[in-house]
Parts: C-alpha cells; sequence; structure tokens
C-alpha cells in the first residue's frame, strides 16, 4: 500500500491509499492491516506544491512508520504473543 499525499491551490491536503493502482479513502484501520501482513508501506506519492521540507517530513513519518512496524513484528516473534511485550 502506498499512502497519496495531495495539495490543491487551496493548500489543503488529501490523504489517499492506493493499492496496486486503486485509490480510495484513507483508512488507519486499512494501513494497520497492511503493516501486519507486510511489514512496510511503499513509498509515498506526494503530488501537488508541497515544499521541500513538507516532503521530506512525509517521507520521513512513513521510513519512521516502517521502522516501528519492522521492530515491533521482530520483537513479536520472540515473545508469548502478549502486547505487554511489544515496544511502543
Amino acid at each position: 500500500m502506498k499512502l497519496v499525499f495531495r495539495k490543491n491551490e487551496q493548500e489543503e491536503i488529501t490523504v489517499l491509499q492506493s493499492f496496486d493502482g486503486d485509490e480510495r479513502n484513507f483508512i488507519y484501520t486499512d494501513m494497520i492491516k497492511v503493516l501486519l501482513e507486510d511489514g512496510e508501506l511503499e513509498e509515498p506519492v506526494v503530488e501537488g506544491d508541497f515544499t521541500e521540507e513538507e516532503k521530506r517530513s512525509i517521507n520521513n513519518m512513513v521510513s519512521e512508520i516502517n521502522k516501528v512496524t519492522r521492530e515491533t513484528l521482530k520483537a513479536s516473534d520472540g515473545t508469548d504473543g502478549s502486547s505487554a511485550d511489544l515496544p511502543l
């Protein structure tokens, strides 16, 4: 899954999720399901008049989500499944 960030002329930002090119409204639970199944998000799509800092921030956010997901999934492999053992 890719997250798609779009900024329009009114500076409004829309976030969508893309599955193999099929774009849908962003739903947090869908993202969590993908993270649990695939272990990571694909590189985000950033469209519109975003500043370089905004683009960097979006990319950093996705990278951090992927990093925490990898760490959490790795930690859960060696536990009894209790969420108390997972890093937050």
